[in-house]
């Protein structure tokens, strides 16, 4: 008899047991459900990869699984509203802009009807960028990747511009500068190739021609010419998107046929960002671009806003071509109605943080 009553116990823990289990069970799935932060995670990241091999796994080891996915090609960056990412393919990317809702502007718009576009930042292109249906698709794909790479360039380099014109102002009317601030000068001058800047005295005028930034037109013609349009094996083994050169062995990929006397490598970088940084920041600072750059300030005392179609016409020394490349650069631009960029700005985000002080 006591044996029965202890089977007759146990069986009826395991049952209390295996409903405690299920409605745990429902209550995680209901929460997965309603969490929109998964959600968009899930819709973020596209389809999960199909689990054949796996078919027979309970559904916790599926849903692990399956979360697992999710989570690992999505990776928030700390500013709100931006998204670094690593699209494993083509059809993953198009996942993305579709989940932001991500379109080019519309060709006629106008400068004053601008377009935003979200702070999607991709870390590389994806492998099969080039398996588009078509040129204008596979076009279309790498503008919309490295428009907002540019713009959140071009948005630092603004922040810290807006700042030295609030310094230049204040000291130029007489004022004096907190020691911080003029650390912040000093260092930001350095990096821009004004060694000994003193705030006191310095070149504001130049200073102020170097921290400006570069129409997404010029900067997106530029990318599409040296990349291939994100195809070429710099861009695609090693992020450079715009073709600079590095002499130190071992820094980048060494181009093919290169002359067995010849050292140049094409730079290689970690990610497409950074790729983007160099070239704003070449321009910004090499000697060969110092009429670039006086054309840039020119247009900005006449109070117009700089033209990338006019502004090519100062890159000459970006390449061996000379005037061919030039209009080489002008013609993607114009084929391409690159202009219509110049009119775009990225959805808001904390800026301030994006500054280098």
């Amino acid at each position: 008899m006591n044996i029965a009553k202890r089977i007759l116990a146990s069986a009826a823990g395991m049952a209390v047991s295996l409903l405690g289990v299920s409605v745990a069970g429902a209550y995680v799935m209901a929460m997965l459900a309603t969490v929109p932060s998964l959600g968009n995670l899930a819709q973020l990241n596209g389809p999960s990869k199909p689990m054949a091999d796996n078919a027979g796994a309970s559904v916790w080891d599926r849903l692990a699984q399956g979360s697992g996915q999710i989570l690992a090609s999505v990776k928030p960056h700390p500013l709100d509203g931006v998204l670094m990412v690593a699209p494993r393919d083509r059809q993953q990317l198009q996942s993305h802009f579709a989940a932001l809702d991500y379109s080019l502007p519309v060709a006629g718009a106008g400068y004053e009807a601008r377009s935003e576009v979200p702070r999607l930042y991709l870390r590389s292109f994806p492998h099969d960028l080039d398996s588009a249906e078509s040129t204008l698709e596979r076009k279309r794909d790498f503008l919309r990747v490295m428009l907002p790479l540019v713009l959140a360039g071009n948005e630092k380099i603004m922040a810290d511009r807006e700042r030295v014109q609030k310094f230049a102002h204040q000291v130029l009317s007489g004022g004096d500068l907190y020691a911080v601030n003029k650390t912040w000068l000093i260092n930001l001058a350095a990096d821009y190739g004004l060694a000994d800047f003193d705030p006191g005295n310095g070149d504001w005028v130049e200073l102020l021609r170097r921290v400006d930034t570069v129409p997404p037109s010029l900067a997106l013609a530029q990318a599409a010419l040296e990349s291939g349009w994100g195809t070429s094996r710099f861009a695609q083994q090693g992020n450079a998107v715009f073709g600079q050169m590095s002499w130190k062995t071992g820094s980048g990929i060494v181009p093919a046929g290169r002359d067995p006397d010849a050292a140049h490598e094409v730079r290689r970088f970690a990610q497409l960002s950074e790729s983007v940084g160099a070239y704003l920041h070449n321009l910004n600072t090499h000697r060969h671009y110092a009429k670039f750059r006086m054309r840039r300030a020119a247009a900005h005392a006449s109070g117009k806003i700089p033209s990338g179609m006019e502004l090519a016409n100062y890159l000459d020394r970006y390449s061996e071509e000379g005037r061919k490349y030039i209009d080489e650069v002008r013609g993607i631009i114009e084929t391409n109605l690159l202009f219509e960029m110049d009119g775009t700005r990225l959805r808001p985000a904390n800026a301030a943080r994006l500054t280098s002080s």
